[in-house]
């Protein structure tokens, strides 16, 4: 009797287990893209330009409903060859009639330029405050973007423009931009000069592994990272906001890394068969790869870079020929050869066993990201961010939040101190404003190790008058060189001095109470919160302001799927 009792469960649970619905498999979305970076070997250059955007119209045309589309990355002193020669050879302006029609979209990348010794650095020995830190990182940004550079040494040339100012005077505004920063994590300052030159850019995210930028693996901050920016399936675990701008990352789960069309289809069918398709996933594909035409060794690694031997041998630039860098053009057919079949297997067999799937430009990933700044908050909305919040800190009473979600929505703790003080500056009568405006707002400028007072209380009319005080500094997003729509450090708060993570839980009660002679007491609070520690980073924690600016970057998808509570 037992044996039967047992093979009938045995028969129930396999009936039961083929008749659940399986999980669902959310889309995988692709964004082609291709770096042209070498200004020393212009051969490369033109043929994967001249090869490449006729395979683009002819699968655009064959597939229209594939979203076939590609993000081109031009340095800027490959900008600068490629202006020059227009005249003659008409590739900008074959370039340019791409973008119009949506076929590419036009980029920047900074990671090889100008030179590795050379890159402009901030001077941080005499900046002893965090205004001073933000204005020296503000301006080696600046001097990097702007600046032109000898394309040899690297040495800045004064009075010509150079980087991403010259790559957008030849094609104009970058729709992605990536290597714009030295170090990983605190480039605030770096994002904040981009703004004033490119304020639409799609940033580079978390990046793979550059052992020459000093960028090392770090798999398990990157997965913890990714995974907290995607609690919902329609948050992409490579995607976030981080200073109000979009980012995508190149490293994000275990099972994403820089693919590209040189894998063979065999490979990557493994790779597609392994994701994660919990969450919807933004997988970067390199197409036309210039290391396609590089000699490789059997690691993969490259045995000759020429960018490296350019900018480690100013003195002798030209790479002798008996190196062989390049390999031979049957090599490079035979990689073309392949990129064709890998694009002809997505197009034909995984696009069509996996619905809502398909190729995604960046244009079109920054136009169903929701969450810029610039709109309208609600005072329901205001409610329940405030709710939210107190919500978080009873959670982690000495932490900052990691984000704030309210009513299906997500909003920075930047962004929620920005809208609470606003609100709360706005009240009138015992009652709070029909709606306030979100504006760009940057985290503070430092993060202090000071918890703030341990001890103390405050009233509500402390809290009210100190929101008035701060509202009209943190809407004032006009572009400075050091902002005034920064998260301050600290504020007067009565007879106390709290730092802004007190000043954001104590404004989050007095929106869900304003009775003004209500007491309210404060703890000590750090100002970093579970995002900034798991973001990678390669700077100090208290350069790390960065994240109060973290949020996820939900997408508005045909099969979207309501947002449940993360």
């Amino acid at each position: 009797m037992h044996r039967l009792t047992a093979l009938f469960v045995l028969a129930l649970s396999t009936m039961l287990a083929l008749a659940a619905p399986s999980s669902p498999q959310e889309p995988v979305l692709i964004v082609l893209y291709s770096r042209f970076y070498d200004h020393s070997h212009q051969h490369p250059t033109d043929e994967r330009l001249e090869r490449l955007l006729p395979v683009l119209q002819r699968l655009h045309d064959k597939y229209p409903q594939s979203g076939v589309s590609a993000v081109l990355q031009f340095s800027g002193t490959v900008s600068g060859l490629l202006g020059e020669q227009n005249p003659r050879i008409h590739m900008v302006d074959h370039l340019i009639d791409y973008a119009r029609r949506g076929l590419i979209d036009i980029g920047y990348t900074g990671e090889e330029e100008p030179s590795y010794l050379y890159r402009p650095r901030p001077n941080l020995l005499l900046a002893e405050t965090p205004e001073a830190r933000w204005a020296a990182k503000r301006e080696a940004a600046e001097r990097f973007l702007m600046d032109f550079k000898n394309p040899v040494t690297g040495q800045p040339v004064p009075g010509l423009s150079g980087g991403l100012s010259k790559m957008q005077e030849v094609f104009g505004p970058a729709a992605f931009v990536t290597g714009i920063a030295t170090m990983l994590g605190g480039d605030s300052p770096a994002t904040h000069e981009l703004r004033k030159i490119d304020p639409g850019a799609v940033l580079g995210g978390v990046p793979a592994p550059d052992p020459r930028r000093g960028i090392e693996g770090f798999g398990f901050s990157a997965e913890s990272f990714a995974k907290l920016m995607s609690p919902v399936p329609l948050t992409s675990p490579e995607l976030y906001w981080e200073d109000g701008v979009l980012h995508l990352s190149d490293a994000s789960l275990p099972d994403n890394r820089p693919h590209t069309t040189d894998e063979t289809v065999e490979s990557l069918k493994q790779v597609f068969a392994k994701l994660d398709r919990s969450h919807v996933r933004v997988i970067k594909l390199e197409v036309a790869s210039y290391r396609r035409y590089l000699r490789k060794r059997a690691d993969g690694s490259i045995v000759w870079d020429p960018m490296e031997w350019l900018y480690f041998h100013p003195d002798a630039p030209e790479m002798p020929m008996q190196l062989k860098a390049l390999v031979p053009q049957m090599d490079v057919e035979n990689g073309y050869r392949n990129e064709e079949a890998v694009l002809n297997w997505l197009l034909t067999e995984f696009f069509p066993a996996n619905p809502g799937s398909r190729f995604l430009s960046v244009h079109e990933l920054a136009g169903m990201s929701a969450g810029a700044p610039g709109t309208t908050v609600d005072l329901s909305t205001v409610k329940a961010i405030a709710a939210n919040i107190d919500a978080r800190f009873k959670e982690l009473p000495m932490q900052t939040p990691r984000f704030v979600h309210a009513e299906e929505r997500y909003f920075s703790s930047a962004e929620a101190f920005q809208v609470l003080a606003e609100a709360l500056a706005g009240a009138r009568n015992g009652a709070l404003p029909a709606s306030v405006k979100l504006t760009h707002i940057y985290g503070p400028l430092s993060l202090p190790e000071d918890l703030g007072p341990k001890s103390g209380s405050v009233t509500v009319a402390d809290v009210l008058h100190a929101a008035a005080q701060i509202a009209p500094v943190l809407t004032n997003d006009d572009w400075k060189p050091v902002p005034d729509n920064a998260v301050p450090e600290f504020v007067a708060l009565g007879t106390l001095r709290v730092n802004a993570a007190q000043l954001l839980n104590l404004m989050a009660w007095a929106c869900l109470d304003l009775t003004p002679d209500r007491v309210l007491h404060v703890n000590g609070t750090s100002m970093a919160s579970v995002a900034t520690f798991m973001f990678p980073k390669n700077t100090p924690i208290t350069d790390q302001g960065n994240g109060w600016t973290f949020k996820p970057a939900p997408l508005r998808l045909a099969s979207a799927v309501p947002a449940g509570n993360p």
